[in-house]
């Protein structure tokens, strides 16, 4: 009986020592180790409207992952691409497309009654200021993207030419991301809007939508602008990002190589490369 108890007892301290053991062992290895089959979640910020002040050079000092869409013929659209190029950093040009507001668009814009020839000629000549370009988006566009005709027109120049598209979501009622998925072109949507307001609050919690979007479908798409707040927000922020979070150029999430342009010398006579 007393041989019994003592065996009963030795086997409860051998477990005992076990369980204390693995905890010890487990406490050591950290939490990445542990976790690094896990997939993070992937967000893409991209900072529009580039190229207008000397302020946006700030943007640089961002972690190249952020995307530029610099807006074509503005005052620093052509020192942003070749700063952007060195830094190893994603840029697309960010194309004027009609709205329904009847605002200025600026210039090589595209609108809605436009011939394919002109619609190829303000693409050509808009990237001429955005030379190392590897997509488009939409600058404004609330009234074009909602014609299937036009949009069809110009993807089909931008698949020519090799870049992909990324529609900005201007409206609820855009067809871009569509079209450009029926005509075989690399493309994806915006998610968020980071700064409609300038305010740390609401870039704070626009920020974090895009983090549980991000979760939630796996990757997710915003767009900011290069604002002062907007900058300060995001040079904190993406130092500090979640354990589950990872922050990735917009040519990793489409599976795109970087490249410079032309892409299609021929295609592109009009096109001036610029001299490395």
């Amino acid at each position: 009986m007393l041989k019994l108890l003592l065996e009963t007892h030795l086997r409860m301290l051998l477990l005992l020592v076990g369980v204390v053991w693995s905890l010890a062992v487990n406490a050591q290895v950290p939490s990445s180790s542990i976790h690094q089959g896990a997939k993070k979640a992937r967000i893409i910020i991209i900072l529009d409207d580039m190229g207008n002040a000397d302020a946006d050079h700030r943007a640089l000092q961002l972690p190249t992952e952020v995307v530029f869409s610099i807006l074509p013929d503005t005052p620093q659209a052509l020192a942003l691409s070749y700063a952007a190029k060195q830094q190893n950093r994603d840029t697309m040009l960010h194309l004027p497309m009609q709205a329904q507001s009847g605002r200025e668009l600026g210039p090589r814009a595209i609108t809605v009654g436009m011939y394919q020839d002109t619609i190829y000629s303000n693409l050509i000549h808009a990237l001429r200021s955005v030379p190392y370009a590897i997509g488009v988006n939409n600058h404004m566009g609330s009234e074009l993207t909602q014609h299937v005709e036009p949009m069809a027109m110009l993807m089909r120049e931008i698949k020519h030419l090799g870049l992909f598209f990324v529609d900005s979501r201007t409206t609820s009622l855009s067809v871009a991301e569509q079209v450009a998925r029926d005509l075989g072109l690399r493309t994806a949507k915006r998610r968020v809007f980071l700064d409609h307001e300038q305010s740390f609050e609401f870039i704070d919690h626009h920020f974090h939508r895009l983090l549980r979007l991000a979760r939630k479908y796996g990757s997710a798409i915003a767009i900011g602008h290069p604002y002062p707040s907007t900058l300060a927000y995001l040079e904190g922020a993406l130092h500090q990002l979640p354990a589950d979070i990872e922050l990735i150029p917009i040519s990793q999430h489409l599976g795109v190589h970087k490249f410079t342009p032309p892409r299609q010398p021929n295609d592109m006579a009009a096109y001036t490369a610029p001299q490395e």
